[in-house]
């Protein structure tokens, strides 16, 4: 069996967060037993858009301190990365707004940007994954808790999408526009990344049609650890209320031996009464997920996700187009959406900063899947 840690946290108290951080790790001895003096030890947070601290998009910076102090004191060096939507450029600004930039200046880790890549094929699909990540002599996975309205979830093994660098994961969104065919894509970045330890801010997280602007907010009062993260996204999904199977990144992942997804052979460290989350808003999960797009083509244009706009709230931006894996979006304000081109992943609504883009589905389907 493997173990998630799980420890109550209520607040973004920084001497809170310090003294979770230090009680989610006790099981497994401390961050000593994941960190040698001297190495060079990346934390991978989710830095997913510049959004205000309030939104739950990202993960909290006090959280990122506390794991940095914890990192430092056992003798390692820290970097702090992530490549949010959109160009590289991005990254700077969520920096900022993030609270970041201040938790680097505090605890003199390094930002490092994701622009140089290195190249990778596994299973007959290249990625360019951000340098820093191969070069760190580990990774730490900081992920948020949140609601995912294409991939239903997303935690540990969503979080290291970001080491794709910006605009890159538009190739990966282009081969692999199904929710099917981009989980075994998420598979394939968490069998080439393999953190060695993930934390997990669930403190306060999001529900609804996350995981950007469009998510709703959501008090989860916890942090949860683990060294596999398949285990412990398995453990919070389950906890959310989503059946078993349904996050198929997880399923892929656990087939794979890349970590558990079964909670029978998952232990639970720390007080289980923290995981009674109560009715959390989850996405629609619906048979055709389970259908790649190109054996099901006519129904998957039908069923999928589409954006919508709200056209008083956009600010004419193009992060939207930016994003787009099939230049499916024209700038401009408000811009124009080419649906039939549309491959649903909802890039577009995760990165716009005025949260002006939600997901609906065609009218035609609706009443079949509620």
């Amino acid at each position: 069996m493997t173990t998630v840690s799980i420890t109550a946290c209520d607040t973004y108290d920084l001497d809170a967060v310090r003294r979770a951080v230090a009680e989610v790790l006790a099981p497994f001895g401390g961050m000593g037993r994941f960190v040698q003096p001297g190495r060079r030890v990346l934390l991978k947070p989710n830095l997913l858009g510049a959004a205000s601290l309030e939104r739950a998009v990202t993960t909290h910076p006090t959280v990122v301190q506390a794991v940095a102090e914890a990192v430092q004191a056992a003798g390692g060096i820290v970097l702090i990365g992530d490549s949010p939507a959109g160009p590289v450029s991005n990254g700077f600004q969520v920096w900022r707004t993030s609270g970041l930039a201040d938790v680097a200046a505090q605890t003199g880790a390094t930002l490092v940007p994701f622009a140089e890549v290195t190249w990778q094929r596994l299973h007959g699909h290249d990625y360019f994954l951000a340098r820093p990540v191969l070069q760190a002599d580990l990774v730490i996975n900081l992920p948020k808790l949140k609601t995912h309205s294409f991939a239903l979830y997303t935690g540990a093994v969503k979080n290291l999408f970001g080491v794709i660098p910006g605009t890159r994961k538009r190739d990966v969104h282009l081969r692999a526009p199904g929710i099917q065919d981009f989980s075994l894509a998420l598979a394939d970045v968490l069998e080439l990344v393999r953190p060695a330890l993930t934390i997990m801010d669930a403190v306060i997280g999001q529900e609804g049609e996350g995981p950007g602007l469009s998510g709703t907010p959501r008090r989860y009062g916890c942090l949860a650890a683990a060294a596999d993260a398949v285990a412990l996204d398995t453990v919070l999904a389950q906890a959310m209320g989503f059946r078993p199977g349904a996050v198929l990144h997880l399923v892929e992942a656990g087939a794979r031996g890349l970590g558990l997804a079964d909670p029978r052979l998952i232990s639970v460290a720390g007080d289980r009464a923290t995981l009674a989350f109560g009715r959390v808003d989850l996405p629609g999960t619906h048979w055709y997920f389970r259908v790649p797009a190109r054996f099901s083509a006519p129904i998957y244009r039908l069923a999928r996700l589409r954006p919508r706009l709200s056209a008083e709230l956009c600010a004419g931006c193009g992060q939207c187009a930016a994003v787009c894996p099939r230049q499916a979006i024209t700038p401009g304000q408000p811009p124009r959406f080419d649906l039939e081109r549309c491959v649903g992943c909802l890039c577009c609504a995760e990165v716009c900063p005025q949260g002006a883009i939600r997901s609906h589905r065609h009218r035609l389907v609706r009443p079949f899947l509620r």
